[in-house]
């Protein structure tokens, strides 16, 4: 397992890759976010938005939420540290794997490549990955580098590279929300929507993803699906 920071590499592994956004996807991890941006709002003197509000907005980066809600651009820095402290003593005992979904992965290693391509800092998702036993299933973990920008898009490019540059119409992204989907058809690859996580339907059907299931145990079939789909007729 390797993040997305390596070099370039040519992989002679040819097997259909399958991306993996995190917080929504593979986590449940909603109540450690929201209880860590309360808290770091709460650090820089701002009095944070309620619960429900904050987990409307699940998905962009900390510095985002923390800038719409008034935290000052000279504190913006400040308040994102002070969410990483907390988001990392406490956030992962809070978050939970979605039922189904390890046993999934386990299923889907056999046949393919996996990664994870997700907004979270790579050192953020690595020790989220390794408290939930979830490492040895990701051959790459894809993230936010430090200090570098919160775009999706460039998330699963970095992901490709250090995957080797596979074939895109081998690849999918499986995600929860608009970005995820937009991220993958920027990347001309295909995109299956979940509804088990924080976007809405709405937003969902919005995004033109080629499939949305609704639970785990229709996924492999799903990734068969769009696979079989692109094979040359």
């Amino acid at each position: 397992m390797t993040s997305t920071e390596p070099s370039p590499r040519v992989s002679t592994d040819d097997r259909p890759v399958i991306l993996f956004d995190l917080d929504g996807t593979v986590l449940d991890s909603a109540p450690g976010i929201v209880a860590a941006q309360q808290a770091a709002l709460r650090d820089v003197g701002i009095e944070p938005p309620s619960e429900e509000v904050l987990r409307s907005d699940l998905g962009p980066p900390p510095a985002v939420l923390f800038a719409r809600v008034g935290v000052p651009a000279e504190r913006i820095d400040e308040a994102g540290a002070a969410y990483r402290r907390h988001y990392l003593s406490e956030g992962i005992q809070n978050a939970t794997v979605f039922p189904g979904v390890r046993e999934v992965l386990a299923s889907l290693q056999q046949r393919f490549r996996l990664a994870t391509a997700t907004m979270k800092l790579i050192s953020t998702a690595t020790p989220f990955l390794d408290h939930h036993r979830l490492t040895e299933y990701f051959e790459v973990v894809g993230g936010a580098a430090e200090g570098g920008a919160g775009d999706k898009s460039v998330i699963i490019d970095a992901t490709c590279t250090a995957l080797g540059d596979p074939e895109r119409h081998k690849m999918i992204m499986v995600g929860d929300r608009h970005s995820d989907i937009s991220g993958g058809r920027d990347h001309e690859m295909a995109t299956i929507a979940v509804t088990w996580g924080y976007g809405s339907r709405d937003e969902l059907v919005a995004s033109g993803p080629d499939l949305i299931i609704d639970s785990p145990d229709q996924l492999e079939p799903a990734i068969d699906r769009l696979l079989a789909d692109a094979e040359p007729h």
